[in-house]
């Protein structure tokens, strides 16, 4: 007979992620509201070479001129905005799961950039970052 899941957490995890998971639970949604009140946040991926840093997001449905990425004080800010248009004026809604809304990741960044180096992609909803590592700085 299976057992019934009522853990919170599943194994294998990853501590860092799973608490920052219920942290932002927590913070982002202490009375169960829904997630439309708190905006969305992207998902990104960070990664790192020899030479230089490699940051992509997808950002679904949100335009080119309405993302902007920064370095400052040793982050990298992500910030933008998406409108979810609706082409229905009839009906209900049964479900309604996409959010939209201002978004603003920042991330801390283990080594020093060349902020005039930086370069920028945004194809298929994805954007791709080239962060470039200052000379000397690796």
């Amino acid at each position: 007979m299976a057992k019934k899941q009522t853990d919170l957490i599943s194994f294998p995890m990853h501590l860092p992620r799973e608490v920052e998971r219920l942290f932002d639970e927590m913070i982002h949604r202490p009375w169960g509201f829904c997630r439309d009140i708190r905006g969305w946040n992207p998902s990104v991926d960070l990664y790192e070479t020899e030479d230089a840093f490699f940051l992509e997001a997808d950002l679904p449905g949100v335009k080119a001129e309405d993302v902007k990425v920064e370095a400052e004080n040793g982050d990298l800010v992500l910030q933008g905005w998406r409108s979810i248009e609706t082409s229905r004026t009839d009906g209900q809604f049964h479900t309604m799961e996409r959010s939209s809304g201002n978004f603003m990741r920042r991330i801390k960044l283990p080594a020093s950039i060349d902020k005039n180096a930086i370069e920028a992609e945004f194809h298929d909803g994805v954007l791709h970052v080239r962060l470039p590592k200052l000379q000397g700085k690796k």
